[in-house]
Order: C-alpha cells, then sequence, then structure tokens
C-alpha cells in the first residue's frame, strides 16, 4: 500500500514524504519505530527532527502514551536536572516536598532531547547512568526510580568533534549513536517544494479564514532554487508573509535578498575544503530576518499581534519563533498596543 504524501501525525503536525530522499526517510523511521534502543537524529535546523521523532513515536508500541520534548539549550544545568529527573527536597515549611520530572511524566512514551549538545556534563553523567541502569534519582533524592521510556536526542552540530573537544561524554554518545537518523536538508528534496508551498498555504488560509494568493510559476521556480538554508521552517515563515502581504513582486525580492546575502552565486553556500557547510547557511531565522526587508518583518509580526489581541505567546505560535525572540522584536521596533504601526518609546506590558 502506497502511503499518502502528507501524513498527519498530530494536532497541526504532518510529515511530508514527496521526494525520494525523504520516502527513504519515512521508510527508515518505521524501521526505527520497531526497535526501542535510543536514537540519535541529526540534520540542520528547521529540517524536521522533531516531527521525524514524532513520527517514529507515532509509529512505535508507544505511541499511545506521551511524547515530551526538552530543549536542553533553553534551561540553567540546575534547572535542566529537575526538568528531567524531577526534585525532591524540605520546604520552608519543613514539610518534604517532591515533583516527578519529564522522565517519569512519560513513564512508557518517548522523550526527545532537543539541541543534545548543549547539556552540561553533570546532566550528561545522570544520563548516561540512565542508560546503563535504566533507573535514576531525583535531584536531592536518594531513592532509585526506574525509567521505562525511549530516549530520542536531536543535534545540528557534529558530536563528535564535540567528543573530541570533551563537551559530550565519549560514552553517552555511543550509547545514542548506535542507531543514527540523518534529516536531509530542504535543498536535497526539492521536488516536494512546491507541494510544501501548497501544504502551509492551506493549513494557514484555514487557521486564519483568509483567501490564498496564487503562486505564479515564476515564484514557484524561485522557490525551487532557493537554498533555504532555514529549510521547513523558513519556508513556513516565507508563506505566511506571503499569506499577509499578497504580493509577489515582495516575495521574490525576499528570496532575491537572501541569495545576494549567501556566500557566493551558486545554488546554495559552498561548504569549505572539509565538506562542513558555513554559518550563514545553517541559519534559519536569523538568517531569513537579517537579509529580508525590516518593515515587512515589521508589519508581520505587528499584524500577528493585532490578530491575536497581543497575546504574546499567541503572536508567536503564529510567527513560529521563541516567545523570547517575539519580546527582543517588539522592543527592537518599538511596537505598542492598539498603537498600530506607530513608534514608542518603550513597550508596555501586554498579556503574554
Amino acid at each position: 500500500m502506497q502511503l499518502p504524501e502528507i501524513e498527519q501525525i498530530g494536532e497541526e503536525l504532518y510529515f511530508v514524504a514527496a521526494s525520494p530522499a525523504s520516502r527513504r526517510l519515512r521508510t527508515q523511521a518505521e524501521l526505527l519505530s520497531q526497535t526501542d534502543v535510543p536514537l540519535l537524529i541529526t540534520g540542520e535546523a528547521g529540517s524536521g527532527k522533531a516531527t521525524t521523532a514524532r513520527l517514529i513515536h507515532s509509529l512505535s508500541i508507544r505511541s499511545s502514551f506521551q511524547f515530551t520534548r526538552v530543549n536542553c539549550s533553553a534551561l540553567t544545568p540546575d534547572l535542566l536536572e529537575s526538568e528531567l529527573f524531577g526534585y525532591e527536597h524540605v520546604a520552608v515549611s519543613g514539610r518534604p516536598e517532591s515533583k516527578p520530572g519529564k522522565l517519569e511524566q512519560s513513564a512508557k512514551g518517548t522523550i526527545f532531547l532537543q539541541d543534545f549538545e548543549a547539556m552540561p556534563q553533570c546532566v550528561q553523567l545522570r544520563l548516561l547512568k540512565l542508560l546503563q541502569t535504566r533507573e535514576f534519582v531525583r535531584y536531592g533524592g536518594q531513592t532509585p526510580v526506574r525509567a521505562d521510556v525511549r530516549i530520542m536526542a536531536a543535534t545540528e552540530g557534529n558530536l563528535e568533534r564535540a567528543v573530541a573537544e570533551g563537551r559530550v561524554l565519549e560514552d553517552l554518545f555511543y550509547r545514542l549513536s548506535v542507531f543514527e537518523l540523518h534529516i536531509p536538508p530542504l535543498r536535497d528534496r526539492r521536488d516536494e517544494i512546491p507541494l510544501l508551498l501548497g501544504h502551509f498555504m492551506n493549513r494557514l488560509t484555514k487557521r486564519y479564514g483568509v483567501p490564498a494568493p496564487i503562486f505564479s510559476g515564476s515564484l514557484l521556480d524561485a522557490c525551487q532554487h532557493h537554498s533555504w538554508p532555514g529549510n521547513l521552517r523558513q519556508l513556513e515563515i516565507f508563506v505566511k508573509r506571503f499569506l499577509v502581504f499578497g504580493d509577489e513582486k515582495t516575495a521574490l525580492e525576499e528570496l532575491n535578498a537572501n541569495v545576494e546575502g549567501s556566500a557566493g552565486n551558486g545554488d546554495h553556500a559552498a561548504p569549505d575544503h572539509n565538506g562542513v557547510h558555513s554559518p550563514e547557511e545553517k541559519s534559519s531565522l536569523k538568517s531569513l530576518v537579517r537579509h529580508a526587508k525590516g518593515e515587512a518583518e515589521r508589519n508581520a509580526i505587528a499584524q500577528a499581534l493585532e490578530e491575536t489581541h497581543w497575546n504574546r505567546k499567541a503572536a508567536a505560535r503564529l510567527l513560529s519563533i521563541s516567545y523570547r525572540a517575539l519580546l527582543y522584536k517588539i522592543q527592537e521596533y518599538q511596537l505598542f498596543p492598539n498603537d498600530g504601526f506607530s513608534h514608542r518609546s518603550s513597550v508596555a506590558n501586554g498579556n503574554q
């Protein structure tokens, strides 16, 4: 039975397999879903590592249990340790307090460790012991807790180099990389760009209840020949902006601005002599923002804030950026509630 090109694996989450590279990835994901060992997922920013992890979880015998995503680069070492392993301590009142961590909350399910290379070594040591014994102790506690959870880790970087530099424990690397799955960048699956453009546009027009602008032949051609250094994340943001403005000339200028800002005149930035792509090529939203017109970005953010009545967390989800990044942009563009697109000297404390 032939699988659909667009496969829904969760609420507002889809896996698209319309190119040979993505179909191979789908086959590998199904095979890996039948095992229960740790998995290392590698790939550039925005290429779909988290979506692939969700796909594997949805195909596995753990699919009816929780899938938990933890960003290792977003928390301090102490917070990350307590977030994963939970904690026990005596409160000011003298009563013992305890909180289960994500590993306990994900019992019989899957935990996905995003940006694994950012995990501090004290937490790496605890994770290594968990993989060795299938047990852990809460932060500040003494009683061993049995762990029944599948661990997937993801990285954008070179873990072998991180091991050589002492940033990642060698034993932990080998335990996680028994099975390794690489997500190909969007430039290696250009066949599915037209389908992805239509898929993102259909989802967004249904969400916002607005008519969809038409992708002309010239715009489709420009999209297929663009390098998309930010991969799927950048492509979705591009579609959002095209939906907001509906201006093909602006969309083409945005693509050209990215091309002019990249290294070389080729289809995408050339790798160095070691085959490693430049940092500019690996950046996603930052690259898009840097080369896009500031006014277009400002208007898109203001539009999202108005649509969400200045609920900044909802606006961040709408724009597919982090809440912290949105706050930074609000300050940078001096946006103010109920002020349209005019400037203000400060940002009010609106709803979060």
